[in-house]
């Protein structure tokens, strides 16, 4: 999906003195030892720029993040993703819910097919280099919380972010590339214990592990996924 391309790698914010003559800040990387559990949800509008009759494109989807653990959930397709770290090192699982099913990456699968995670990344949803442009614009409130916006100067890459300093995750990712314009906009925001919205659900599930999918190409539901899942294609004979 576009969102995940935007979505990924962490951040910083630099409080600004609120002086006129302060240089805007550019947003970075904040090392925490450990981020706010807590749960989201988001909106994504996907446009076509211009005067095109392609009508605008939205789904939601959740966000849960405790110590050592991040889950998604896309409500449009009812499938998620489910990231874990355990010393040092970041397992995956693609859940279906629907077909109440799991692939299982091991680290190692990930490194084979070149999708080694970043964990901040995955726990903040910003990517450092696609931030790296931005620059501290204005201060603003998101769901009653303070946010500061940053966006791009530059026109050839418009990019606005919203951050949430206090709960490190961002309130706003608005981007325009390629005749799009892409923007994602939380509209819910709890405490993980106080979260809505039950997660950590796929125990009873059937899982399958990545490496052995090469030998279930004819199974009905490895047929039906296998375009959606990391690496799907390289298991293609």
């Amino acid at each position: 999906m576009m969102f995940k391309k935007l979505l990924l790698i962490p951040i910083v914010l630099w409080v600004l003195s609120g002086c006129s003559s302060q240089p805007a800040q550019p947003l970075q990387i904040q090392v925490l030892q450990q981020l706010p559990a807590l749960a989201a949800e988001f909106e994504t509008t996907v446009e076509t720029d211009g005067h095109g009759d392609e009508p605008a494109r939205s789904y939601r989807w959740r966000f849960w993040r405790a110590a050592d653990y991040v889950e998604t959930h896309n409500l449009h397709d009812d499938s998620g993703e489910i990231w874990s770290k355990s010393a040092g090192t970041v397992a995956y699982q693609q859940v279906f819910h629907n077909q109440r099913q799991v692939i299982d990456y091991l680290p190692g699968d990930l490194k084979a097919i070149g999708a080694e995670p970043d964990w901040r990344a995955i726990s903040t949803l910003l990517n450092q280099a696609t931030i790296a442009p931005l620059l501290a614009d204005r201060r603003e409130e998101a769901l009653g919380r303070p946010a500061l916006l940053y966006k791009s100067r530059s026109p050839d890459d418009v990019m606005e972010v919203s951050w949430l300093a206090r709960e490190q995750l961002p309130a706003l990712i608005k981007r325009s590339e390629h005749g799009h314009t892409l923007t994602t906009r939380i509209v819910a925001l709890y405490p993980l214990a106080q979260s809505p919205w039950p997660y950590r659900r796929s125990g009873d599930y059937a899982y399958t592990d990545f490496a052995d999918i090469g030998d279930k190409e004819n199974d009905a539901f490895i047929k039906s996924i296998l375009p959606k899942i990391k690496g799907g294609q390289s298991h293609r004979h």
